[in-house]
């Protein structure tokens, strides 16, 4: 572990509506971003190619199932024909073209006002504000409760964190991994953690160097999540950090440096025709920088 880091960041799939094995309407054409495994079945129990590429070669590939598996949503794809088909992970998939089938007869209003109503919102009903706000709030919330299980002491939300954080988050690209935690915004790579270095640009931060950063993503379906599903993702900051060796839980429940009880958060939105992103930087310190 490099000095002032937790880890390399908390990776999101995109992921599409499931529940257990569900049949969709095979009208969404998709296309596989990268050369990646076909599987037989939605067990994924038996590869059926090496190279989904090289067997589904240039035919158009459609929607025709969609499984969830230990957390990973897998989908059936098949050729316009049906003579070929494999399951693949949904975030190795794009979509090309999507049908509509129906239009909805009303509009609905965004006039949602508390916060406990979100959770049930759709996303196309909230605005950015109301989506970031809510997600803190419940994510907070939640790290409070699993600090209370600690002797670390409660979480404190600093001024200065929160606008490095947001600083941070208005431009941090989190798929790029542990590089992402020393690229700043003109795209320099540095040995200092740019949480750091931004903090210092911004007045905030002197010659310290005790501030440690968690980021993630959560790309989501728009017509099928919501608030919920992205802080229950978030959660596995702690719930489930297996994978990232319990980096980002170290961080979060401050059992690195003498607590790490002071915090800031930022969080971004970006929308597409049919998905949601929500990007989240948490920034931890022992210091309560204003």
């Amino acid at each position: 572990m490099v000095a002032g880091i937790v880890s390399s960041g908390l990776m999101m799939a995109n992921t599409q509506h499931a529940n257990a094995e569900s049949t969709l309407n095979g009208k969404t054409q998709v296309s596989v971003k990268r050369d990646t495994k076909l599987y037989n079945t939605h067990k994924i129990k038996k590869i059926k190619s090496k190279s989904a590429k090289k067997y589904f070669g240039k035919e158009r590939l459609y929607e025709k199932k969609v499984a969830k598996v230990k957390k990973i949503t897998y989908k059936l794809v098949q050729t316009r024909n049906g003579k070929k088909s494999g399951w693949l992970k949904s975030s190795d998939l794009y979509v090309v073209k999507r049908k509509v089938t129906t239009k909805p007869t009303f509009q609905l209003t965004p006039r949602i006002g508390n916060d406990d109503e979100f959770d049930n919102a759709s996303l196309t009903q909230l605005s950015d504000s109301q989506i970031k706000t809510s997600i803190r709030n419940k994510f907070v919330n939640f790290v409070q409760g699993q600090r209370r299980k600690t002797r670390n002491g409660s979480w404190i939300s600093s001024s200065g964190l929160d606008k490095v954080a947001q600083e941070r988050a208005d431009y941090v690209d989190p798929t790029m991994g542990e590089a992402s935690h020393y690229t700043t915004r003109n795209g320099k790579r540095h040995r200092q953690e740019a949480a750091i270095l931004d903090g210092q640009r911004m007045g905030i931060v002197r010659n310290q160097n005790d501030i440690y950063e968690s980021n993630g993503y959560a790309t989501l379906d728009k017509n099928y999540y919501h608030i919920s599903d992205y802080v229950g993702y978030f959660n596995e900051m702690i719930t489930n950090d297996g994978a990232s060796g319990d980096s980002h839980k170290a961080q979060l429940l401050g059992n690195e440096g003498d607590g790490l009880r002071y915090y800031g958060i930022g969080l971004r939105v970006i929308r597409t025709d049919y998905t949601v992103q929500v990007n989240i930087v948490i920034l931890s310190a022992d210091t309560k920088y204003k």
